[in-house]
């Protein structure tokens, strides 16, 4: 029977580490299509989780030291990974029951394939949705999506990390950890020299509040730092893409310093980022009227 190594990292995970946990274990087709590896690393959290997830007949590994995110956790699944194709998902998002089973039925197209995703905002009390209801599936040839992630392109393939699926041929390639919660790179060296596929159909749920790693200033400026480096590594072999990315990399920071309210920092960026209509509108609204802007638009996240 086909393994499918599931990699959850977790941290203070307590309030909702049972949904997600069920989300996984609950998928249709579990030992009987398949069977499934489900991988809990906590990062010394500081609440229950640990025990939560033994009580759910689970035995979690740990990073032994905080690491200050979940990278060093992700590589300690891959590394005892056993699975014929290894997912993650985030201690926090949800799947939809066929996930597993609709990403196996098109493997053998692509060594990666990805799925549709919800955005649920807990802060924001709103929803919206990447992909569709419909079952539609989507090639990418070799390296065309790593194109279109090095330069930080919103269009071709969508890619979150909890709709992520790898064959195990690709589980060596592992996250950097001196920065410890970065993915921008970990995605490149997926994807070049690869092809993927695309589930189009929504199949897992990614929730955000204020809480969100992503969301804090210590994972911005970390963030900013590696994705800057990353992207120039580039420079010599996509020269144009890495130029794109540069201008996308300012933007996200500018974006990030607008919805906190630091506008200075904001406009900084802002200069930094591609100029056209959008970015002028956020400069002007930066020193009057952002409030209606973040109320009306998701401009960051």
């Amino acid at each position: 029977m086909i393994k499918v190594s599931v990699i959850m990292g977790t941290y203070n995970s307590a309030p909702f580490i049972k949904r997600t946990v069920e989300s996984v274990l609950s998928q249709a087709g579990n030992g009987t299509d398949f069977e499934i590896e489900l991988l809990a690393i906590d990062d010394c959290s500081k609440d229950n989780t640990v025990e939560i997830l033994r009580s759910l007949g689970l035995q979690p590994l740990s990073t032994q030291k905080p690491s200050g995110g979940p990278n060093r956790g992700r590589n300690i699944g891959l590394q005892n990974a056993t699975g014929d194709y290894i997912a993650l998902i985030d201690h926090d998002d949800t799947w939809h029951p066929e996930k597993i089973r609709t990403q196996l039925s098109v493997a053998d197209r692509a060594p990666i394939i990805t799925t549709g995703y919800q955005i649920i905002d807990s802060t924001r009390k709103t929803s919206s949705f990447v992909g569709s209801g419909e079952p539609s599936v989507i090639y990418f040839e070799k390296n065309e999506t790593f194109r279109y992630r090095l330069a930080r392109r919103k269009s071709g393939q969508p890619v979150y990390m909890s709709t992520i699926m790898i064959s195990r041929e690709l589980s060596s390639v592992l996250f950097e950890e001196e920065y410890g919660c970065v993915d921008y790179d970990w995605l490149l060296r997926l994807f070049e020299g690869n092809s993927s596929v695309h589930c189009n159909k929504v199949l897992a749920a990614r929730y955000v509040s204020g809480e969100n790693l992503s969301l804090q200033s210590r994972y911005r400026e970390k963030e900013y730092d590696l994705s800057i480096h990353t992207a120039e590594s580039y420079r010599k072999k996509y020269s144009s893409e890495v130029s794109e990315a540069i201008y996308r990399i300012n933007g996200t920071r500018a974006r990030y310093h607008y919805v906190v309210g630091e506008m200075e920092l904001a406009r900084v960026y802002l200069r930094k980022s591609a100029p056209g209509l959008k970015t002028s509108l956020y400069y002007l609204t930066s020193f009057a009227g952002s409030r209606l802007v973040k109320r009306l638009f998701r401009v960051f996240g």
